[in-house]
């Protein structure tokens, strides 16, 4: 058998198309009948024991086969495997192999863990994985002791394979019956491997750290569940690998890296695995904390030297870095200093703000030799290098990407920076100082080195004035700070713009030091005096418009004219602003990537600054400059949002918006009607998008084009589409129009004579069918809800049918956001003058439900509305909400107190300090009490009022905000520290008072609403249309604190009643409430 198949695998390497065709065809026809006998192939004798799979077993085992052939029957052994091990598989194909014949593949696959070939060993370790991820351990038992004794086997070849096998097997979640057994066997071979350098290769070294590291994030995962076995699994481990760490640290980073450059592997690894340790279990490492501070410092001190020589270095006499020989890309994508860099700056970042950091960082103020020796690492290893010199060179967009301050793109500078700005919110004068004498001697060196002919000269001081620029925002506030308080500046900007920066513009012969002086300069633009600012911006523009400047230099001008346009005055923009414009528009045409984002984004900027810079007349042209940028790039997200904000930028300025809606309504109508194809899918729902940024941040009336033609192009396409993300773009279209110019939709006619209303309802009647998708109908309640709130007279004829549509599809919805957005429209009709009339036609009516019975619609909606009432979003949905429920709540009507809904949960075995899976919700699904409205009413207005309050003028509430991050939680915090004095009540309750005497946490409501609690703002309430609503001029806090007092004043609707209900915690609420 094993013959007739290496000879078939011989003929698929054959040049001949046809006898390679011959040959795959007999292999499928083989593999496609698992168990079966040789025989059902062509040309092969019988026997009964013999199977497609475990010839290519037998065959990737033969030692005489030649290795190219071994290699390609482990590739279709994996693919065997994948296919017809086991039906859970997600490739899996029948037949399935029967278990006698997996018996037998087993051994063979192991036994190939310590074959000699190094690649045979690693696809016999794949398909060993594979296989493992269905039987282990049920029908492979022995399988975890097998490769424990395969580790300490002390076979360097056998150690590799099962290794290999391990970095898979420990990928897959593991129960908690399959995870101990891995802590208690498994993981004390691999730290022997680990101390094995004589025996074992680096690589294979770092591995074990690596599947060390997997082991910790499996008991993270299961903490929660079973906190007492991850105790007891941790105390087993941690201590000794804890000491294995430190011991290989303390060892001469650099010979190890000379002597073999996979070394850095290790290294690499530890620390990666101290960041999972730190973020997983924060006080196994807490002891540790100085021994590896030292540790990581001595670490990258050591290694600098190579980084200079193989990374920085551009003389004659630099060197590439070497390259990995063994089991490349399988400890690590990749393997360099600057990844060991990464990995300690991560590390450090978060242990430098620990207390057990701050006696090795700083003594009685002042700093020590760590933190002075932390940021001239930094600063080091934070350079040019020069790869990044040859990649920004041929890439501008590489060079964009890497420099942009708000993307921060990976990378050693951006961690680097991240770890001086950790050290500088935590020690923010020490760190400076230092900062601040480094960089003066970085100045005072360079000449030296310049005149010396280092051609890196250069590079110290980018890195600097990039460092401090990347923490200018930290800086500023503490010279804000030193001139509040009158004390000396604690870093001195100044000097850098005296004696440095000016001299640095015309360095043309340096182009990313000559850029790194302009984009620091726009850093700290709100130090300079306005007469100096416009000196470099106007620098900038000039770098911009000569000839003879390098591309980077360019583009870091660019950046600096968008930076200052976030930080100087409009006037002193304006004189450049004309020019500015005239040499970024034309730029969009050739610019692509990253480039081209920044172009529109600076063109934004200096539009929106400068809103006297565009007319009537010129913001045309702009216009079709960047739609034919949209119309090029519309399947680039990033680009298509840069887009949208520009024109939403253009649309907030009322001067210009007839002639830019005039100029960009004709071509969103084509693009909206755009006949779709593959290629052009995607275009409708973009220019939708694109027409809704035109839209939303102008007010009204609107132009009759943008509703003639726009809208109507949009109502035809949400007649026709099925698409759910261009649905709900097109019912936010609708609402806005709705909103900014409603008059406009009544007065336009569509082809059949009806105005816009009407086909909006007829819209609503596809929205609302019960086959409708309910993710796209995901708006549909806000459309419906501004109707009511414009549309007034218009739609009162099909109201009430419009009322039972929302409710027939409310009884049978299923997604959360659907049901929360249909149960919008009747929450506004409650909180107005329209109360009575809508609860009088939802008691008229029932409907069917999906068991098959009816339910009145009144229950219905009641029912889904406070279900969802407290996960609104949006200032103004919750704003409605929490009228219409306090305004129901206080209501006497008894068809109110009749309406039974959901009400708390019922802890029980099942769900008490568990977490609630999805599988597990499904087989124990939890259980509420049933409740009536109005004490549910009750419930939700006091947490809304809670919310309202968090956060805002609280008193007597614990300090959660620990100064040193230890991983210690605010619920520990308040564990070991109390929660703080209680409410002191008020002497005049009453001794039979339903809310009795307990201690109340909510005293901090009078100090809030004193403050003007509950003023935090978003984007509904920046709204001028919602802005200008009633609704939104009544005090919110103000007015539910006077309706739940009132109510309780008179015992409306029996709400003395009511407060046995209550938990504890809603009782205090309200308590606070009543005591204001």
């Amino acid at each position: 058998m094993e013959s007739a198949v290496l000879q078939v695998l011989r003929e698929t390497l054959s040049p001949d198309e046809g006898v390679r065709n011959h040959a795959e065809a007999q292999l499928k026809q083989l593999f496609s009948l698992p168990g079966a006998s040789s025989s059902e192939m062509p040309g092969t004798s019988a026997d009964p024991g013999s199977d497609g799979g475990l010839s290519l077993a037998r065959i990737l085992s033969a030692q005489e086969v030649d290795l190219a052939q071994r290699q390609i029957t482990g590739v279709l052994l994996q693919q065997y495997i994948s296919k017809h091990w086991s039906p859970i598989s997600t490739s899996f194909e029948q037949p399935v192999v029967p278990p006698e014949v997996k018996g037998q593949i087993r051994p063979v696959v192991f036994q190939l863990l310590s074959d000699p070939q190094r690649k045979v060993r690693m696809a016999a370790a794949f398909a060993l994985s594979t296989l493992a991820t269905y039987d282990w351990p049920d029908d492979y038992p022995d399988l975890l002791s097998q490769l424990v004794a395969l580790l300490s086997s002390g076979s360097p070849d056998g150690v590799h394979g099962a290794m290999r096998v391990i970095s898979e097997f420990v990928k897959n979640d593991l129960s908690e019956d399959q995870l101990l057994p891995v802590v208690q066997d498994l993981v004390p071979a691999l730290l022997a491997v680990l101390g094995s350098p004589q025996v074992h290769a680096p690589s294979t070294r770092a591995q074990t750290v690596h599947v060390f590291r997997q082991v910790i994030r499996m008991l993270e995962t299961v903490k929660e569940e079973h906190p007492a076995a991850v105790k007891h699994a941790l105390d087993q481990i941690a201590p000794v690998w804890m000491g294995a760490f430190k011991a290989l640290l303390a060892g001469d980073a650099a010979g190890e890296v000379q002597a073999n450059w996979e070394n850095l592997g290790i290294r690499i690894e530890i620390f990666r695995t101290l960041i999972t340790l730190q973020s997983a279990f924060p006080k196994i490492l807490l002891p540790e904390i100085p021994s590896f501070l030292h540790l990581s410092l001595s670490t990258l001190s050591t290694l600098f030297p190579l980084f200079t020589l193989y990374y920085l270095s551009t003389a004659d006499e630099a060197h590439e870095p070497p390259s990995p020989t063994s089991d490349v890309g399988f400890v690590a994508p990749k393997m360099d200093i600057d990844d060991l860099a990464c990995a300690a700056f991560d590390f450090l970042t978060p242990i430098a703000r620990t207390h057990k950091a701050a006696p090795e960082l700083v003594v009685e103020g002042t700093a020590t030799g760590v933190l002075q020796g932390l940021v001239e690492t930094v600063l080091g290893y934070t350079q040019v290098t020069r790869e990044n010199e040859e990649e920004w060179m041929e890439d501008v967009n590489a060079f964009v990407m890497d420099e942009d301050e708000e993307l921060e793109v990976y990378g050693v500078r951006v961690v680097g920076h991240d770890l001086i700005g950790s050290l500088i919110d935590k020690y923010p004068r020490p760190t400076i100082t230092i900062l601040q004498a480094e960089t003066q001697r970085i100045v005072s060196d360079s000449p030296a080195l310049r005149a010396g002919g280092n051609p890196d000269w250069w590079k110290p001081l980018e890195a600097a004035l990039a460092l401090i620029g990347g923490v200018a925002v930290d800086i500023r506030n503490i010279l804000d700070e030193d001139v509040e308080k009158g004390s000396e500046k604690s870093f001195d900007v100044q000097y850098l713009f005296d004696q440095v920066v000016p001299g640095l513009l015309n360095q043309t012969e340096t182009p990313f030091l000559q850029g790194r002086a302009f984009v620091f300069a726009s850093q700290f633009a709100t130090l300079l005096p306005d007469a100096l600012a416009g000196q470099y911006l106007a620098a900038a523009v000039q770098a911009l418009e000569s000839g003879g400047v390098k591309i980077p230099v360019k583009l870091s001008a660019v950046k600096t004219i968008k930076n200052f346009c976030r930080f100087v005055p409009a006037d002193l923009l304006k004189p450049q602003s004309g020019k500015i414009l005239s040499l970024l528009i034309p730029l969009l045409e050739q610019a692509t990537g990253e480039t081209l984002y920044l172009l529109l984004e600076t063109i934004r900027a200096v539009l929106a600054l400068d809103q006297t810079l565009l007319t009537p007349q010129s913001v045309g042209p702009v216009a079709d400059t960047v739609y034919a940028v949209w119309e090029k790039y519309n399947t680039d997200p990033v680009l298509t949002a840069i887009v949208e904000e520009f024109v939403e930028s253009l649309a907030s300025q009322p001067h210009i918006v007839p002639s830019l809606v005039h100029a960009l309504a004709p071509k969103l109508t084509a693009a909206i009607t755009t006949p779709t194809t593959d290629e052009t899918v995607h275009i409708p729902g973009e220019a939708v998008q694109l027409a809704n940024a035109l839209l939303r941040s102008r007010g009204g009336p609107l132009e009759e084009e943008l509703v003639a033609s726009v809208g109507k192009g949009v109502m035809r396409l949400l007649r026709a589409t099925d698409d759910t993300e261009v649905i709900q773009h097109g019912m936010i279209h609708l609402t806005l129009v709705v909103r900014k110019d409603c008059d406009k939709l009544i007065q336009w006619r569509d082809n059949d004579g009806s105005n816009g209303i009407a086909a909006i309802v007829t819209l609503l009647d596809r929205f609302l069918s019960p086959a409708f998708s309910e993710s796209g109908g995901i708006f549909v309640g806000e459309l419906i809800m501004h109707l009511f709130r414009k549309a007034g007279g218009a739609i009162g004829p099909v109201l009430p049918d419009l009322l039972r549509a929302i409710v027939g599809r409310l009884a049978v919805a299923k997604l959360p956001s659907y049901i929360q957005s249909l149960a919008l429209p009747f929450a506004y009709l409650f909180c107005t003058e329209h109360t009575t009339q809508t609860l009088d036609l939802l008691s008229q009516f029932s409907v069917p439900m999906p068991d098959g019975t009816e339910r009145n619609a009144l229950d219905v909606v009641l029912s889904a509305w406070c279900e969802m009432s407290d996960v609104y979003s949006g200032s103004w949905n919750i704003r409605v909400s929490d009228l219409g429920m306090v305004k129901l709540f206080a209501l006497p009507d008894p068809r109110l107190s009749h309406i039974i809904v959901k009400g708390d949960l019922i802890i029980s075995d099942a769900n008490r300090n568990t977490i609630i899976t999805r599988s597990r919700a499904k087989t124990t699904p939890n259980q509420y009490t049933q409740i009536p409205f109005q004490v549910k009413a009750l419930k939700l207005v006091l947490k809304d009022l809670q919310a309202l309050g968090s956060g805002k003028g609280i008193a007597n509430k614990p300090d959660l905000d620990i100064e040193e991050d230890d991983g210690v939680s605010g619920v520990e915090a308040v564990e070991l520290w109390g929660s703080g004095p209680g409410l002191d009540l008020d002497e005049e309750w009453d001794d039979d008072d339903p809310l009795g005497d307990g201690v109340g946490e909510f005293d901090y409501l009078s100090s809030w609403l004193d403050q003007g609690g509950g003023a935090d703002t978003d984007a509904q309430d920046d709204d001028e249309d919602l802005k200008s609503d009633p609704i939104a001029q009544i005090d919110l806090a103000a007015h539910l604190t006077e309706m739940l007092r009132q109510c309780y004043a008179s015992n409306a609707n029996g709400m003395h009643e009511m407060v046995g209900a209550l938990t504890e915690v809603e009782k205090g609420i309200l308590r606070g409430v009543l005591t204001l």
